[in-house]
């Protein structure tokens, strides 16, 4: 993915705004399903069973809200998401000039869209919400982008730490597993992994990996959601049979 000379032609992106209704349909779209976000939670393991204290909390979690009425519940706004409102538009708009690419789409934390997995085996039970996502012209997605504000501290570890996919996968498996399973939803194949933070000088701004299909990550990943999503029904299988 090469990334457009600074000093050429500066791109403007498009006007972004906050859409309450847009916000709304997206957590409904989510409600009941396991995310991308979340997705790293089910490589928690049991003694002696699949899925620890991690993966079960999320499952149970997933499986209540199938078994409910869509509700707010669960949207608190922690000051991680109300920051990462204001500034991902700003950060989003760095890399769309940086990369120079006109037809990358921002679907982030105020403009969200969630994309329901593909696979029958998945059903409608998984999806991923992208920050960023190029089209080709039949609309299928290319290649997406998974956009991280992050602290000065955080974001000079990665610009020290982090240089390529295996990287990532080592220092950072949440953010590797929410790249691939995205990649997985769209039927994309790369996804870039963007580390930013306004403070630092313009040529360390943002941090761009690139990321690609990892295949034998996948498929142990398929093998614990495919449990996960065998364990929601029968939470809430225990729940319907309940007095």
């Amino acid at each position: 993915m090469k990334r457009k000379e600074t000093n050429l032609e500066v791109l403007e992106p498009p006007i972004i705004k906050w859409n309450e209704e847009l916000e709304e349909k997206w957590l409904m779209d989510k409600w009941g399903c396991f995310g991308a976000s979340d997705m790293f939670k089910l490589w928690s393991k049991g003694k002696g069973e699949m899925f620890g204290v991690g993966a079960k909390t999320l499952i149970k979690k997933v499986a209540r809200q199938a078994y409910t009425t869509f509700n707010m519940e669960d949207n608190v706004e922690t000051y991680s998401m109300r920051m990462g409102k204001i500034l991902e538009p700003q950060s989003f708009g760095y890399v769309y000039n940086l990369l120079g690419l006109k037809e990358l789409e921002y679907f982030g934390s105020i403009n969200p869209i969630f994309i329901k997995h593909c696979k029958d085996c998945f059903n409608t039970d998984t999806g991923c919400s992208p920050d960023g996502a190029a089209k080709r012209k039949d609309g299928t997605i290319s290649f997406g982008i998974e956009l991280k504000n992050n602290k000065g501290d955080t974001h000079w570890d990665s610009l020290t730490e982090i240089k390529r996919q295996s990287d990532l996968k080592e220092k950072s498996k949440d953010d590797y597993t929410q790249c691939q399973f995205s990649m997985a939803c769209c039927d994309a194949d790369v996804w870039l992994w963007i580390s930013y933070n306004e403070y630092f000088p313009d040529k360390h701004k943002a941090l761009i990996v690139e990321v690609t299909p990892d295949k034998e990550f996948m498929e142990e990943l398929e093998e614990r959601i495919t449990a996960a999503i065998k364990k929601k029904y029968e939470y809430i299988d225990e729940m319907k049979n309940r007095n």
